[in-house]
């Protein structure tokens, strides 16, 4: 009990550290955080809602929140992924679990999408659809997000520890990602052939079940909950696994 409690106290003051450090030097400071994922918004809002006339509807609501689940996945396994490599004179000096590192990076980056869902709640509100509970489901879908994004830092950052090339591949990757994960584009544009292609992208689950109770109000599936579910902590306790067994390692290769 005792280690759990020192446990979240490191994770805790890692958290406050990490997320104070980011905007430490920056003149806008905190509103970065806001503004990111809004100019990214804003661009792609204006190209394929003005200039080319998206049919759809509610069409800013649809994108805002693609864009802002998505800004969190790549922010958060970035960061993750560097988190060792950034606390390299910490790692060679004592011992702590490693994965305190990776988690706190994370969890700073859900304070990030926690600060961004404010945004998103206020277009939300001035949109004019009427929610049901079905919105309550995002709360666990955020918990699930944030287990599957922590086993995919992990992963990253085990690697990364040892083969530092990983970054420029995974940034290249989170672009591919960005374009087969349906955030500016519905999965009823794409052949039905390549839709069940699409789903096996995890994130496509995680936007898209989070746009259905928030637009349409339409709850999935129990069989798609249940496999989200499993993706999540399959995820989880394999990026665990993969970092417990390389831990020893990591101090040297550092």
């Amino acid at each position: 009990m005792k280690q759990n409690h020192n446990n979240l106290s490191i994770i805790a003051q890692l958290v406050r550290g990490e997320f104070k450090l980011r905007y430490k030097s920056s003149l806008l400071g905190y509103f970065w955080t806001l503004f990111k994922p809004l100019m990214l918004f804003g661009v792609i809002y204006l190209v394929f809602s003005v200039f080319l006339k998206s049919p759809m509807q509610n069409y800013a609501i649809y994108l805002l929140l693609g864009i802002i689940l998505w800004t969190y996945f790549a922010e958060s396994t970035q960061n993750g992924m560097n988190s060792l490599i950034s606390k390299r004179d910490l790692i060679t000096k004592i011992y702590f679990p490693r994965e305190n590192l990776i988690i706190a990076a994370n969890l700073s980056s859900l304070i990030t999408l926690f600060l961004n869902l404010i945004i998103f709640a206020v277009f939300y509100i001035f949109s004019g659809i009427h929610p049901g509970l079905s919105i309550l489901l995002f709360i666990p879908y955020l918990f699930l997000l944030f287990l599957f994004t922590t086993g995919i830092s992990f992963i990253l950052a085990t690697i990364y520890s040892k083969f530092h090339d990983l970054s420029h591949i995974w940034e290249v990757l989170l672009q591919i990602l960005f374009w087969i994960t349906p955030i500016i584009y519905d999965l009823s544009f794409v052949p039905e052939p390549y839709q069940k292609l699409l789903y096996l992208n995890p994130m496509t689950q995680f936007i898209s079940f989070s746009r259905r109770i928030f637009l349409i109000n339409q709850v999935p599936s129990l069989k798609q909950h249940i496999v989200l579910l499993c993706i999540s902590i399959f995820t989880f306790l394999i990026g665990l696994y993969f970092l417990k067994k390389k831990e020893y390692q990591i101090a040297e290769t550092i």
